[in-house]
């Protein structure tokens, strides 16, 4: 009877989250650095999924209205203007910091349905730094170097194809923003969890 009590109490007391699997405990420290990193990767993917979308929504389209000389004009100060610490914070640090949460994750042995999440933010995003350094990078390349002397001629190779990706990349930073928040709730509720139960 009393072994039957014991086992009992336990299952009642053991913290679970619905929607997630077992896993260990983590410690109070990994679990706060944890939510800084799944925090930052929120915050970073987010900034870009922004700056993505404001070129399609809007700097693309009022560009588009200049002639092929004001066109290229403005694109290549625009591409001189945004290689800032800022810009590649926000950049780089939305494919880290998921990365490293990931990590701390794995290594430690926490919730499998966190690390789901935040591996799926880093996946996508990162898709989408492979979008920007394979596609939209050399395009922007190409307008540096030869939009000068052939602006007509460089813009008609340059701006379609150049919007239709920085929508796909606008696409995937978004999705990766929506997985990074869910792995920020996600652990919250996974905290809040074990320190309850502890």
């Amino acid at each position: 009877m009393a072994a039957y009590d014991r086992t009992t109490t336990n299952a009642i007391t053991a913290p679970t989250v619905i929607g997630t699997t077992a896993a260990p405990a983590l410690s109070a420290t990994t679990r706060d650095s944890l939510g800084k990193w799944l925090t930052a990767g929120a915050v970073t993917s987010g900034a870009m999924a922004a700056t993505y979308f404001a070129f399609s929504a809007f700097v693309m389209p009022m560009l588009g209205r200049k002639d092929d000389a004001g066109f290229v004009d403005s694109m290549q100060r625009i591409n001189v203007v945004i290689e800032n610490p800022v810009f590649f914070a926000a950049f780089f640090g939305a494919m880290l910091a998921p990365a490293v949460a990931w990590w701390k994750l794995r290594k430690r042995g926490g919730d499998r349905t966190l690390l789901k999440w935040t591996a799926a933010a880093f996946a996508l995003y990162t898709a989408g730094v492979l979008t920007t350094s394979g596609i939209n990078v050399p395009l922007n390349e190409m307008l540096a170097s030869k939009g000068d002397a052939n602006p007509s001629g460089v813009r008609a190779d340059f701006e379609t194809t150049w919007n239709v990706w920085n929508g796909v990349r606008a696409v995937l930073s978004t999705a990766a923003f929506v997985c990074a928040v869910k792995a920020v709730r996600l652990h919250r509720r996974v905290t809040a969890f074990r320190r309850a139960g502890q």
